[in-house]
């Protein structure tokens, strides 16, 4: 079992992951204990959080200096997650994700609001590209990697679907 203390926004947790099996663990947050398991690992992780009482689905997306954005039950959330003290284990870099595809979709529905890029021009990976407005939250999307935009599929004002696609980086 794996115990740390970790700061979310700002307030103060202490967490124990123990890993049931491949893609399954148990965490304990402030006593609070729950089952996970892994839905899909890919560049934004979908996870089913067993609680004593309920089932929720959550899909999360890691971001440069230990942002993550968080989406639990659809409804949007940005963190910031910082470790702060560890027990009994030696903290490892997490391996460096491939990131197979420049092509970023919109992961709800929601409003474009604003378009922070050309084409043509180059972006770096997390340079923000987008803001998104869904459900009176606005979220800044951001480029999965480094290189060129190659297309901007979409216009600011424009109402996207879950899944339509914004811009492509080549």
């Amino acid at each position: 079992m794996r115990s740390f203390r970790v700061q979310v926004n700002g307030n103060s947790y202490t967490v124990s992951v123990d890993q049931v099996r491949k893609g399954k663990f148990h965490a304990t947050i402030d006593g609070a204990t729950f089952e996970i398991e892994a839905v899909s690992e890919l560049e934004i992780g979908a996870w089913l959080v067993n609680g004593q009482e309920e089932t929720i689905q959550a899909h999360a997306k890691s971001l440069p200096v230990g942002r993550v954005d968080v989406w639990i039950m659809s409804m949007p959330f940005q963190t910031s997650v910082q470790v702060v003290g560890i027990g009994g284990y030696a903290l490892t870099p997490e391996p460096q994700r491939v990131v197979s595809s420049g092509k970023i979709s919109a992961l709800m529905p929601g409003r474009v609001t604003s378009i922070l890029v050309k084409e043509g021009e180059s972006v770096a990976e997390g340079s923000p590209l987008l803001i998104l407005e869904a459900m009176k939250m606005q979220n800044e999307i951001a480029s999965p990697l480094s290189g060129r935009v190659k297309s901007v599929l979409v216009q600011e004002g424009a109402s996207v679907k879950k899944d339509t696609m914004l811009i492509i980086i080549e």
